[in-house]
């Protein structure tokens, strides 16, 4: 066989090695740790070419030594088996890519909350499928590898949304993103897990929304006072129409962080709240409102732009005078599983016309003064 007949089959089984067989699930070589995909389904959210994907990986280490995660690989499938994308953390560098993770050091028996570093592809076609290959070492030079495969779907939002905040301009202080603290919830942190009870995380795609001036200032003097803050006393309008299956207004504001009062009452972290079921399936749920100003209870429908509450400094949650808003699968406040969410009635700053679609991190809208 010539030099260039060889070259050219190894590229063709190269190529097939790519394509045709990817979709089908590969059987995984036995190993030591094990991996659960976190929640469960894992919805993608499609953006023109951009595909997002907000979900965790936790790892349990089976061995009876401790191992390191040292590089993760990641490749992605179209539906026919294409290979879309294949992208890699690894150890390399003075400053490796792996530390983007956090901690990333399994101990025996005690799982390992990894949240998945590739959140943002740019595809030209739907990811079917992602596969992972995660690599570890071990004392004396001990070495594995397990696997995971993950198969995204899209979510089809039954509910008609807007903004819950209606005709000013709001900063997107925290939105959907690996970044948003929101997101990077871990379920196995003693806090959220013996404390809050937490085993789904609602927050998944949560807003934390703050109302500015046209200057893009979000208070005026000492922001330790809630008069200086432009959104205090704001009115908040309900997102959807629906009905009100929870309603509390008599939380004080301005209440300070205190890990045993949250232990007696953990609703606290969320002061002033509500839950809206729109009848689908799907639950708003909007917290921090201003004390005494809740303007519906239990039992009441509600149409969209209605007026809800207002904007304040309530609960455990930030310094920020804002409100915060999650779509979500349960009306528990804080067992459910959070859904990506898009919006009507807004445009971006500097744009003409409306844009209906997503919250991305650190955007400036105007909302609507009537919703439609």
């Amino acid at each position: 066989m010539t030099p260039t007949i060889r070259a050219a089959l190894l590229s063709l089984l190269t190529v097939l090695s790519l394509t045709a067989p990817a979709v089908a699930t590969e059987p995984a070589p036995p190993t030591a740790v094990t991996i659960r995909v976190r929640p469960e389904p894992v919805y993608i959210e499609r953006t023109g070419d951009r595909q997002l994907l907000s979900f965790e990986l936790e790892l349990l280490d089976g061995a009876n030594a401790p191992l390191d995660l040292g590089e993760i690989r990641m490749r992605a499938f179209d539906k026919d088996g294409h290979l879309l994308v294949w992208e890699k953390l690894d150890s390399n560098g003075s400053r490796p890519a792996i530390e983007v993770l956090g901690p990333h050091h399994l101990e025996p028996g005690k799982p390992l909350t990894v949240f998945n570093p590739f959140f943002e592809l740019d595809t030209a076609v739907p990811i079917a499928l992602l596969r992972y290959e995660l690599r570890f070492s071990g004392p004396n030079g001990h070495r594995e590898k397990a696997f995971a495969e993950v198969r995204p779907q899209a979510f089809a939002q039954k509910t008609s949304l807007i903004l819950p905040v209606a005709g000013v301009h709001l900063w997107a202080y925290e939105a959907s993103g690996f970044y948003s603290h929101h997101r990077r919830l871990d379920l196995n942190d003693p806090f959220n897990h013996d404390i809050m009870k937490m085993t789904r995380n609602s927050q998944r795609y949560a807003l934390d929304l703050v109302v500015v001036d046209e200057q893009g200032e979000a208070f005026h003097g000492d922001p330790g006072k809630q008069e200086n803050w432009v959104g205090l006393g704001v009115p908040i309008v309900s997102p959807g129409s629906g009905t009100i299956v929870a309603a509390v207004g008599n939380k004080p504001d301005d209440i300070p962080y205190d890990l045993e009062a949250a232990k007696k009452e953990p609703a606290l972290m969320a002061g002033n709240y509500l839950v809206i079921d729109h009848g689908n399936g799907e639950y708003s749920m909007l917290g921090h409102f201003r004390t005494g100003t809740l303007a519906v209870k239990p039992g009441d429908h509600v149409e969209r732009g209605q007026l809800l509450a207002k904007m304040g400094h309530s609960g455990m949650g930030s310094g920020l005078v804002h409100v915060h808003y999650e779509l979500r699968n349960s009306p528990d406040l804080f067992d459910g599983d959070g859904l990506p969410a898009t919006f009507q009635g807004f445009r971006r700053v500097g744009s003409p016309a409306p844009e209906p679609g997503r919250i991305a991190p650190g955007w400036v809208v105007v909302t609507e003064a009537k919703p439609k």
